[in-house]
């Protein structure tokens, strides 16, 4: 997948800014380890926003620098969303005065995306198992597995995204279905390449 260097840049600013949001997340348990793996983060986010739109980069990239100059922490409230799934209690009884509930419109667009994602994965699973199997579980009831699924981490996230992302994100969701194309493919052929491989059967071969 060709990306361009204006997209590229586009993307780095983003991921410079999460990371310092990831920096200042405070976590249960203590500062964890992947807080100091940059080069893992930048590979994942960057796979993510690699395969997306132009348009949803752009859009993406103003919000996230609108919060961070603000003082907003999107990757805490990712976090913090993702409890609802993870650790109910704990996000009834401490997080949700601070988190409206997704209702109407975001609400229906992002089970629409969860659902989209979740139908990809599976599909790349059956071709390249050894890959879909060293990532995270797929589904929600992956999260007693002690890993947070794919479905969980999708839905914190996406419930920090502004609507007008969503409804982008949305209609590239039809683009891609109805050009027959797996946006979970994509992303795995941008990481395998920053690690190096040229083919994702390549990096399949190698576990």
């Amino acid at each position: 997948m060709v990306i361009t260097e204006e997209k590229k840049l586009k993307i780095y600013r983003i991921i410079d800014m999460e990371w310092q949001m990831f920096q200042k997340v405070e976590n249960i348990g203590g500062r964890a380890s992947c807080q100091d793996d940059f080069e893992t983060f930048y590979i994942m986010r960057f796979s993510q926003y690699g395969g997306w739109s132009d348009e949803m980069v752009d859009l993406y990239l103003s919000f996230a620098a609108d919060s961070f100059r603000l003082g907003r922490n999107l990757v805490s409230e990712k976090y913090a969303r993702m409890m609802k799934f993870t650790d109910p209690e704990y996000f009834h009884q401490v997080l949700e005065p601070y988190f409206p509930p997704l209702e109407g419109e975001r609400l229906a667009l992002i089970d629409k995306i969860v659902e989209a994602m979740i139908a990809w994965e599976i599909d790349f699973s059956k071709l390249y198992p050894k890959l879909s199997a060293a990532g995270r579980p797929i589904t929600s009831d992956g999260d007693a597995s002690g890993f947070t699924s794919l479905e969980t981490y999708a839905r914190g996230e996406l419930a920090t995204y502004p609507v007008e992302l969503l409804r982008l994100y949305s209609e590239y969701v039809d683009r891609l279905h109805s050009e027959g194309k797996s946006l979970s493919m994509m992303n795995q052929e941008i990481m395998v390449n920053l690690y190096g491989y040229d083919t994702i059967k390549e990096a399949e071969d190698s576990l």
